[in-house]
């Protein structure tokens, strides 16, 4: 069953910065603004709208996941959208999920060290090594 989005919030500036470079048509941009921003159901947004609410929500995954995608990123990395043959887009894709796996990696153990850090740093103000 795929995941829905009930409950999903985003702030008006985080929906401008997540929409920026989608193509989605005007109307569908309202009704999913309506959806993560003002948290109208899209049970409700269907049915004034006269669509699915499957259409509403692929666009409200659509955008939200994008956001996720944004927020978690480097600033120095890039955003592509491709269409390309199934064999290159594998390969791309598995590279593409062995460097977010090493970053996730990086920024895991950066944590893990400022959180050992702290609790020294706090108490006697240097840490112990």
């Amino acid at each position: 069953m795929k995941q829905r989005f009930s409950g999903r919030r985003l702030s008006a500036a985080q929906f401008a910065v997540a929409v920026r470079g989608l193509r989605i048509s005007p109307r569908h941009l309202e009704l999913s603004r309506a959806a993560l921003v003002d948290g109208v159901s899209t049970s409700i947004l269907a049915a004034q709208a006269h669509l699915t609410r499957g259409a509403i929500d692929r666009n409200v995954r659509r955008i939200y996941e994008t956001h996720l995608a944004r927020l978690d990123a480097p600033i120095e990395w890039r955003e592509v959208r491709l269409t390309v043959p199934r064999s290159m887009a594998e390969r791309f894709e598995a590279q593409a999920a062995a460097v977010i796996a090493e970053h996730e990696f990086a920024r895991r153990i950066e944590v893990a060290l400022s959180l050992q850090s702290s609790p020294a740093q706090a108490v006697g103000g240097k840490s112990r090594v």
